[in-house]
This record gives structure tokens, sequence and C-alpha cells, in this order.
């Protein structure tokens, strides 16, 4: 122990420029602090009269309980260690923070007084730093020593040293590496390795001296890929990679390497490579106004390439010297593609969606190339995203093939539309004629006087028969305009009340004939006159009363109510029910009522006749004049269809056209046909109804009677003219009688041929 005198060693203390404390010890073991240094203070984060006062009592409770009973033993029985007497503890300073602090230290006494002298060092970042360079050091070990089943080798070698210290692993070599020379098992490690290219990648990069100066520049983690036979004579890729780390004990530098199987994620790499490459020609980032290839190279792109001349450089050069100067079309177009490749574009558009995707035609070469772009989002703070370019030119090629093939068969398909709209003209005409004539010659036989019932029973069955074929000729000629779309609508002035009264003449005789109760309501306010078509209304009206009375049994009920739901500016909404305790239709069967040919089962047809078009036909119409129609039913107990028709107002009522009231036997009508059983048909209805009527069979006789009843002055009424006939057509003839009379006659002209088909 020194023996200074305390006046002397504490002037010399108080003199020196350091981080020191000087404690008084006690007999009985005990210690405190008499004077401490400013540095000391500082270092406890309080000033020296502070740290002196609140340490008085017991400074050993600053000290660390693991440290405690080192620092008083060492006190208490004042041992001088060989050597500097010094050691490490953890002391809290007075703001409660944990340091690490070295002590050196030394006795000194005054008289019968003990002092220890401490001078202290802060090495709480050293210790620190120690204590993560050995939680790194034992991670890197138990991770070695508790390899993953895809490791085939792990090994501890130390660099320092020159040895492999550990080898273990479920596909080690032949020999037992441990203790043998890092440059000896690269020597044997090479054999393993039946690629030139790569023995020499692994000599290079993974020698002692290497991986030291890697080491030193604080590369600590370092790998590579290397085509490997292994013991067993299997070949397989490997990652092989190597971990640096200081042994903290030892100071030695150690390489934790691991060859771990890596041909799944080779070939996986490689797949997805390849297929991202057939897919696209260039995969690129962009970040910081910059890009980047990833995938690509302007050799695989053998014509039309836009390919960026170097792999990494400014994205606006790139747009401004290869893109946009290739870019082919109007000048609009041009611009337009041009915007949307720039950055400011790009980034507004992945606001907004993604992908972001633009497709360029480019003029290159003298031909013509197209290109996709497709834009993705990575990071949205960083501006970084991903561009996928492709080529779509065989693609578009291949569409404008193909197109052009749809063109072609559409023009087919057309001409051959034509040619069915031709001959169901031609149809209707040639097959309308002879069954007019069937239906008129019957017609007339049954007026015939004395007929055998027998005759008669005949007649009345092939009259029925022939008009059931008209109208199953009637429904495949309007289902065949439904469905080429030949379909027109009329936008004529007609009377409301003049067409339910035609329809409740036709169905009231049909249900008293059958035995049914007949309806017809109208609820509320009709106009007298609307506008519209008023044929497909009527006939869309009669369809379903005729399946109400078809399908409903003697003794039943039909209901028709008529309303106008709605007004509205200068239109009208009509509402049509129709209701019958008719069969009913099955719930199952609803959906499928308005589908062509569709019958809810096999003895429908047979036990009530149809085509199963009826219903589909009046759906077209309805949806066509932009209404609706729809249905409730129930088994056994009947049915109601719902028919909705928006019609334009017609400022004419009845009462603005009254006139001169017309004896039917007052007309004098002409009938104009080149078909004289058609002549003699029209003449017998007339004549039915007190009409006296004429005949013309050609258009030029015709003619000359108008002529003549014109200098007469007993002009005809009605002239009512076929529109074919072979000498001269209806309007031809119609335009030579308006020529002699002018308007003082009505002319209605008739054919058997579509009007849709004539107008």
């Amino acid at each position: 122990m020194l023996d200074f005198k305390p006046s002397f060693y504490e002037k010399i203390f108080a003199s020196l420029d350091n981080n020191a404390v000087l404690m008084r010890l006690t007999d009985d073991g005990k210690y405190f602090p008499v004077w401490c240094s400013r540095e000391f203070a500082e270092m406890m984060e309080c000033t020296a009269d502070e740290f002196i006062a609140r340490e008085r009592d017991d400074p050993s409770l600053r000290i660390h309980h693991d440290d405690r009973a080192e620092v008083d033993y060492l006190f208490k029985n004042r041992v001088t260690r060989a050597g500097t007497n010094n050691l490490t503890i953890r002391q809290r300073t007075l703001k409660n923070n944990w340091l690490w602090v070295n002590v050196h230290y030394a006795f000194v006494a005054d008289g019968g007084d003990a002092y220890a002298y401490c001078n202290c060092f802060n090495v709480t970042k050293i210790k620190r730093d120690e204590e993560r360079a050995k939680v790194l050091y034992e991670g890197v070990r138990a991770e070695l020593e508790n390899f993953s089943d895809s490791t085939l080798v792990a090994l501890r070698l130390n660099l320092t040293r020159d040895i492999v210290e550990d080898c273990r692993g479920r596909e080690r070599y032949d020999i037992d590496l441990r203790g043998m020379k890092i440059s000896e098992h690269f020597n044997e490690r090479t054999q393993y390795l039946p690629l030139e290219r790569d023995r020499k990648k692994f000599v290079d990069d993974f020698n002692t001296t290497r991986l030291l100066e890697n080491f030193a520049a604080g590369k600590n983690n370092q790998s590579a890929v290397f085509f490997s036979r292994r013991p067993s004579g299997r070949e397989c890729f490997v990652n092989f990679s190597v971990t640096l780390r200081r042994d903290p004990d030892t100071e030695d530098i150690i390489a934790f390497a691991t060859e771990q199987d890596y041909n799944n994620e080779v070939v996986s790499r490689t797949v997805l490579s390849k297929a991202l490459a057939d897919q696209y020609d260039m995969i690129t980032y962009i970040v910081g106004g910059n890009y980047g290839v990833v995938i690509g190279d302007e050799a695989n792109i053998p014509r039309g390439s836009i390919f960026p001349r170097k792999r990494t450089g400014s994205y606006d050069e790139y747009l401004n010297e290869q893109i946009k100067p290739a870019l082919t079309g109007s000048h609009e177009e041009r611009e337009k593609f041009y915007k949307a490749l720039t950055l400011e574009r790009i980034e507004t558009a992945l606001e907004l969606r993604e992908p972001y995707e633009v497709n360029i035609h480019c003029f290159i070469d003298g031909e013509i190339f197209h290109k996709r772009f497709v834009f993705y989002l990575v990071d949205r703070d960083a501006k970084f995203y991903i561009l996928l370019k492709s080529d779509t030119t065989k693609i578009q090629r291949a569409q404008f093939a193909k197109n052009e093939q749809l063109r072609n068969a559409l023009e087919i398909a057309n001409q051959a539309n034509v040619a069915k709209t031709a001959f169901l003209s031609a149809m209707s005409h040639e097959i309308r004629t002879p069954m007019n004539a069937i239906i008129g010659l019957d017609t007339i036989a049954l007026r015939e006087p004395g007929l055998p019932d027998k005759v008669r029973e005949h007649l009345e069955k092939i009259g029925s028969s022939a008009r059931h074929l008209l109208g199953i000729i009637n429904d495949i000629l309007d289902m065949s305009r439904i469905e080429s779309g030949r379909m027109i609508l009329k936008h004529e002035e007609f009377s409301f009340g003049g067409m339910l009264e035609q329809i409740n003449t036709m169905v009231s005789g049909q249900c008293r004939d059958k035995g049914l109760n007949y309806d017809c309501v109208i609820r509320g306010h009709v106009d007298d006159f609307y506008i519209g078509d008023e044929m497909k209304l009527k006939q869309v009206l009669i369809n379903i009363l005729g399946n109400a009375i078809k399908f409903t049994a003697t003794g039943g009920s039909i209901t028709f109510h008529v309303e106008q739901v709605a007004h509205f500016e200068d239109k009208s909404t009509l509402r049509f029910v129709i209701r019958d305790t008719g069969i009913g239709i099955d719930k199952d069967y609803l959906h499928k009522i308005f589908e062509p040919f569709s019958q809810e089962d096999s003895g429908t047809s047979t036990s009530y006749g149809g085509t199963g078009l009826g219903m589909a036909i009046t759906k077209n119409i309805v949806e066509t004049m932009n209404g609706n129609i729809s249905v409730r039913s129930e088994k056994g107990v009947g049915s109601e269809f719902t028919v909705n028709i928006t019609l334009r107002n017609s400022p004419k009522s009845f009462d603005s056209v009254k006139g001169k009231k017309i004896e039917v036997s007052d007309l004098r009508v002409l009938i104009v046909d080149d078909d004289p059983i058609a002549c003699e048909h029209a003449k017998l209805v007339l004549e039915e109804v007190g009409i006296a009527a004429e005949t013309s069979l050609t258009g030029r006789e015709a003619v000359e009677k108008v002529r003549l009843r014109r200098a007469r002055h007993e002009l005809y009424n009605i002239l009512l003219i076929d529109l074919r006939m072979p000498d001269e057509n209806g309007i031809e003839v119609t335009r030579q009688v308006r020529d002699i009379i002018g308007n003082e006659s009505a002319i209605i002209i008739l054919t058997s041929y579509s009007w849709d088909d004539v107008i």
C-alpha cells in the first residue's frame, strides 16, 4: 500500500485531468467517496457535490448486484493484483442509466485512514459491441449446428489459423475435413465441381486471403451457385454461402459456410425467367427518372426493336430518342401515344388503377409493329415502377386476319340472309296466293245452296286447315323478320276505339262460337286517337286473346281490360290486361313461355295446335315498341298477361272528324288483281256486306275503267289494287289513276308479300 499524506495526494488528484474518484475505506469493509473529478461526475450524470452527497451513505448500491461482491471483497481486503489493478463493472448513474465502467485502482494511506484511488473509463459502447458480436457469432454457430434439411454440408473455417474446425451435414465428403488446412480443403472441394468455370470462381472468390480482405472491408456475407457432383454421384446445383464473424473469445476470424441444394430454386428461377422472356421482350424498373433493364436482350428481337441502347439510363432520353421517333399514325395519335408514356402520365395513371397499359404502333424498317407497355407500382412514395414491354405484332396481325375472316363470314352470312329473305318473300307470295284462293273458293263453295251435309263438313275442314296453315306461314315469316332485324314500326295516327272495336268483333265472335264469356272493359279515360303502329299492336293483343280462347274450355271466361296509366309530355302509356280461366301454366314453365318453339308439353300442340312461335313473336314486337310484357299463372286456374305500351298522343278526336254518314250500299269499289280467284273472293266478301264491286285482271283495264267512270261522273269510291301484277305493278297503276282523278277516290294497295319487305 502506498503511503502518501492526504494533503499531498489530494492536491495531486485535483491537479490531474482525468476521470477519477477517491474512495475512503473503513475498517468494517465499507467505502464511500470523498472526492471526484468533474469528468467522473459528468459520466455519472450529476455534479461532483451531488455525487459525494448522494453516495456518502452506501455507494455500493449503485453497483450492479452481480458485480457488488467482487468490489466489496477487493476493497475490504485491499487486494492488490499482479500487474495492473483493474476490473470492469456495471454502475448506475444518478439518472438510473447503467454504464459499463473499467476501473483502474490503487490503495493509498494517511496514517490510520485508507483510501482507494479509482481511475474510471466508460466502456459501455465497447461492451455492447462485444455482446452484439457474441450474439451474432453464437447465432451463426447455432444455425450451423442446427442446419435445415436442404443443407448438404456445414463448415466452420478458422481463417486466422487456416484450419477447418468443424464439418457436418447429410452429404459430407468422403474424408473427414476437420483439422485440415483450408487450402487442402479447397483442393478436395474443387474435385466435386465438374465445370471449369465453377472451379475457377470458387478458388478466386472463396480463398482465405479474399475472405479476410472482404471481412476487413465490412463484406461479411457472400454466396455463389455452383454445379456440383455429390459424393454419392448425384449431380445438382448448390448454393455455397459464407458468413464471416470474429470469435469474441479468441479474436479469430471465423467463416461459417454452408452448401444447400439449389435445384428447385434454379429451375423455378429459370422457368420464371423464360416464361417472362416469352411473354415480354423487356422487363425494366424505373426509379428517380432512370431505368434499368432486368430481363431482355436486343439480340432476341429479330425485327422491329425499340430496345434501349444501354442497359441503364434516363427514361426520358429513351422515350424521346428511341420511342417517339418510331411512333406512327396521325399527328394527334402520335402525341397521344407519347404523352401516355411520359413519367407524369404514368404516375397519375397508377394513382387511379394498376396495371397501367399503353398500346402503341411503331414504323420500323418499313414495317408497322405493335408494342405494349404495362406499368406496375412497386413503391408509391419512392416512385418506383416496373415496366413490362412486349411486342404484340403477331397477335395484332392474327387478330386483323381473324377480323377479316369474320368480315368475310359476315358478308357471306349477309348474302345468305338476303337470299333467305328473298326466298321467304317469294314463299310469302307463292304460298299465300294459292292459300287465299283456297280459302276464297272454299268460302264461295260454302255459299252454294243445297250442299249435302258431308260435302259442307269437308269444305269447312278445308277452310279451317287452310287458315291454320296460313297462320303457321305468317308466324314463320314474322319470326324471320324479327331475327334478321327487318321488322319496321310505323308511326301513323289511328283510331284507338276503332282498333278495339275490330279486336272485339273478332274475339267476341270466336268466344261466342266456343261458349266462352267475353268482356272488354275500358278503365278511366283513353284518347280517341294515338300515333303508333296499329297493325302490330293489334297483332300482339289478338295473339294473346287467341291463346286465351284456345286454352280456355267451354263455359270459361276471358276479360280484356284497357287503361291509360301514365301521361307525360306528348306520350301516354297504355296497359292491356288479359285474364282467362283456362288450363293455366306450370310455374316451372313460366320462364320459358316467351322462347321460340316452346310448348309446355308435347301434348299441348297435339291438343290445341300451334307452332310455339306466337308468344315469342308477341314479346319481340312489344320490346321493339319499347314496351314490356309479363305473365302470372296458376295451373288449372288460369293466366293473366299484362302488356304496357307507350304511344304518342294525337290532337285528333272523334268530334273533329265527324262528317257525313256514308251508306255502305252507296259505295262503288273496283278490285284490281291478276288472280281471278282473288278477285272473285274479294267481290263476294264485299257483296256480303252490301257493297257493289267490279273487277279488273290487269292494270291497263283498271285505268280504262277509271277513265270511263270519270267521263260519266260516276267515280269509284274505293280502288283495291294488287301491288304486283305481270303487266304493271300497283304503284304505277295508282300513279296513273291519280293523274286521272286526283284524290277523289281512296286507293288501297293489297299484297300477299310481307309489308316489311315491301317497305
